[in-house]
């Protein structure tokens, strides 16, 4: 079984996060744990390769290896040369891949308020690779290489949020905090949800430096060498085999010795060791409580199978999982629920919840929009009637093997043909910018209070119609009506609670239906955040 960065194979960990229910450690604290077996914990971890497809959707790519001059190296890769990489000016990096010449490219980007800029460049000695840098005024430089193919999407990781660092499976820091992987999307923002991870242990160079290491051992790895499907651990002399925890070690105490090395190269004006980050630990990390296949399969009410095949065919934005031995994958809690709820937001997948739950229809009628299925009732009961209980136009198409049910049937088909097409007659994307602009006038000149906006009737009756008929687009519906709002002052708490009161009283919905429409609220009403940022409170 192989070792990783979240393993307690030796117990230690737990007794530390629970000293009154198991044996006193002899380690004062977690980072001195870390000081005596982090590295032979951290290698395999370094091993994994998820490609774009596998990921969430703030998409997670492993490296091949670190530059020589970063600041915070990843744990279990090897080091390269960087020498001949100008770190220190992202112009300068872009220029090197914008070059006459097939396959290479470059680019930079600088964030004039903060300092803060992100380049990357082909690898000019081999073309399938490619440096990816990240540089915050204050915290360092991240210097990565990846394969080529993985570069653009590394690159792309620093819009928005601006992570410094990408870590077990898409943890990610910012230089201040550590955040889970990015999944849940809040449609009033149009960014991710930000949600911290609940008690880090930042783990640092100087942690991990005990005295063991050597530098004249380390090796660097030859970049000539990386890129192709090989693992970079082997090509750069770490020899795997996972069932032997002797080898393990061995990995462990080579990168050990290369940590020395990169130690050994850092210049006087470089960021302290105790600065330097390594990784994260945390208690929803710990081996014991990660997810397995079956697991996750349970939490989130699909056949293990199911998820087995979303995994191998990168199909519903698994995400990368935290830890991996062999095929064996294993995830956070904290990470599956996330990928449950956003699961649950799909804007394809919240009519259900205004369906009835008795389960008697087929797939396909159980994923209608309740308006549709209505006008569907509506036509096939016409068309019955039309067809066959008007008996001068039966005769016209009647035969002796024809009786009424199958001309329910067909009836049913028509209306069916007919519902869907409603598209056709209503400009839904026309009536979603109407209506947005409508809720918004109204929220500045209609009667209000602290607490909430008091909308004409017509409104609620409008956004009752527009549930029913369309409920795949009411989560960017309330996402820009309340991103709208919350740009202009107004909390999204207020916003929110007039929506819903709005639809309560005039939507039109009936009273046994209501508990289905608070969950279909819930769900298309931007989701919660640890770090999000509401409106400035009350309306104005």
């Amino acid at each position: 079984m192989g070792i990783d960065a979240t393993r307690d194979s030796t117990g230690v960990i737990t007794r530390l996060l629970h000293p009154r229910t198991a044996r006193q450690p002899q380690h004062r604290s977690l980072k001195a744990l870390y000081r005596a077996t982090a590295c032979c914990m951290l290698v395999p971890h370094a091993v994994q390769r998820h490609s774009a497809e596998a990921g969430g959707p703030m998409t997670y790519v492993q490296p091949l290896a670190n530059g020589i001059r970063t600041d915070h190296p990843v744990p279990g890769l090897p080091f390269v040369e960087d020498e001949h990489i100008p770190i220190e000016d992202p112009d300068a990096v872009e220029a090197i891949g914008r070059h006459e010449g097939a396959g290479t490219w470059g680019r930079c980007d600088t964030d004039r308020g903060t300092g803060e800029w992100a380049a990357f460049t082909t690898e000019p000695k081999n073309p399938s690779v490619a440096w990816v840098i990240r540089f915050h005024p204050e915290h360092g430089r991240s210097v990565l290489l990846y394969r080529d193919s993985d570069a653009t999407t590394a690159y792309s990781e620093w819009f928005g949020e601006k992570p410094l660092l990408s870590r077990i499976g898409g943890y990610w820091w910012n230089g201040t905090t550590w955040y889970r992987p990015s999944q849940i999307i809040d449609w009033a923002s149009e960014r991710y949800v930000r949600r911290e991870v609940h008690l880090p242990t930042v783990i640092t160079a100087a942690d991990l430096l005990d005295g063991t290491g050597r530098a004249e051992l380390g090796r660097p790895a030859r970049i000539m060498q990386l890129g192709g499907e090989q693992n970079p651990l082997e090509l750069a002399g770490y020899q795997l085999r996972a069932a032997a925890a002797q080898s393990q070690l061995a990995q462990a105490e080579q990168w050990r010795h290369d940590l020395a090395l990169w130690t050994s190269r850092r210049g006087d004006g470089s960021l302290p060791l105790a600065r330097c980050v390594v990784t994260v630990n945390a208690p929803e990390l710990l081996d014991a409580v990660l997810l397995g296949v079956e697991e996750f399969a349970t939490k989130a009410e699909i056949a293990a199978s199911t998820l087995r095949a979303y995994i191998a065919r990168g199909e519903a934005d698994i995400p990368v999982p935290q830890a991996t031995d062999g095929p064996r994958k294993r995830w956070a809690t904290p990470v599956v629920d996330d990928w449950i709820e956003q699961r649950r937001r799909d804007p394809g997948k919240v009519a259900a919840l205004l369906q009835p739950s008795d389960g008697d229809g087929e797939d396909g009628e159980n994923t209608l929009a309740p308006g549709l299925r209505t006008l569907w009732n509506r036509l096939t009961e016409v068309f019955t009637a039309e067809l066959w209980r008007d008996a001068p136009t039966r005769r016209r198409w009647s035969r002796p093997y024809r009786n009424e049910r199958a001309a329910t049937n067909l009836s049913s088909q028509l209306g069916w043909v007919a519902a869907l097409h409603l598209d056709s007659t209503v400009p839904f994307e026309a009536l979603t910018a109407v209506l947005e602009d409508a809720v918004m006038w109204q929220m500045a000149n209609c009667a209000k209070d602290e607490r909430r906006v008091y909308f004409d009737p017509q409104t609620g009756r409008m956004l009752g119609w527009f549930i029913e008929h369309r409920p795949s687009r009411v989560t960017n519906l309330f996402g820009a009506i309340i991103g709208r709002a919350e740009r202009n002052g107004v909390s999204r708490e207020v916003t929110t609670r007039s929506l819903r009161a709005a639809i309560h009283m005039d939507g039109g919905f009936d009273e046994k239906k209501l508990d289905q429409l608070d969950a279909f609220l819930d769900l298309v009403s931007p989701p919660r955040g640890e770090a999000q940022v509401s409106g400035t409170g009350g309306v104005r």
